[in-house]
């Protein structure tokens, strides 16, 4: 990529990335500008993966080799596009309930293979080495059977909570608000990094390599929102004034 290109890029990237960041003082045309144009980027890119990698070597292929059988899930698939005409809406049924019927019956042995059997068996698999195992990895494999046990009976609803039940299933509440905190400390931790991540990216376009492309970007944007502050005012005042 030639060093035009670069500097060309670095102004589209800089210019998107404060479009979306301008969202945070209000709703505005850059915003909107950015939104549509990452949509059908995103469109116009999952358009062609479905061409080249699905269409092509999953129905054109095998359709020039005389495949006939590959038109009834074309067929089907086809028909899910039918629920945008009302007319013959009730088509896009067949194909959902085969989409639904077909899904269902991957996801069921998957989720029980993997959710299921796989959590058995990494909550008794550590006791097998009980006795190779020192005291700290003891008591983390019984804390985890202790907290599969709890949560378990957080969700066993065919005995009434109350008594011994209840107070198993409050311990299990604990070991699901430890669970949750994690998972959002982690969803955190991951949106932080693609922020840092852009603001790297608005850090290295500042530079004069790149003609200090963020810092004319965003004095370009703050004269027009001063701007259109300024005249909007006048023109409000221009209507009240009428009226």
């Amino acid at each position: 990529m030639s060093e035009t290109w670069m500097i060309i890029g670095g102004w589209v990237a800089a210019g998107l990335t404060i479009f979306l960041f301008s969202f945070l003082y209000k709703d505005n045309p850059f915003f909107k500008v950015a939104e549509h144009l990452y949509l059908g980027a995103g469109m116009g890119w999952w358009f062609q993966v479905y061409t080249y990698n699905i269409l092509g070597p999953k129905v054109w292929t095998p359709l020039m080799a005389q495949d006939w059988m590959v038109l009834i899930p074309s067929i089907l698939g086809i028909s899910l596009v039918t629920q945008f005409i009302p007319k013959i809406s009730w088509i896009s049924r067949y194909g959902f309930t085969f989409l639904m019927g077909y899904g269902s019956g991957l996801a069921i042995p998957a989720s029980l293979s993997t959710d299921f059997l796989n959590q058995i068996g990494g909550t008794i698999s550590p006791f097998a080495g009980l006795h190779a195992m020192s005291g700290f990895a003891i008591f983390n494999s019984l804390l985890v059977a202790v907290g599969v046990v709890c949560v378990l009976f957080y969700f066993f609803f065919s005995v009434e909570h109350k008594g011994s039940v209840k107070k198993i299933s409050n311990v299990g509440i604990y070991f699901l608000m430890v669970y949750f905190g994690a998972a959002f400390g982690n969803t955190v931790m991951a949106r932080f990094s693609l922020l840092y991540g852009r603001f790297d990216d608005l850090y290295s376009f500042s530079s004069a390599h790149y003609f200090y492309a963020s810092q004319v970007i965003l004095a370009c944007m703050a004269a027009y929102f001063l701007l259109h502050g300024l005249f909007g005012k006048k023109k409000e005042a221009g209507e009240e004034a009428a009226n």
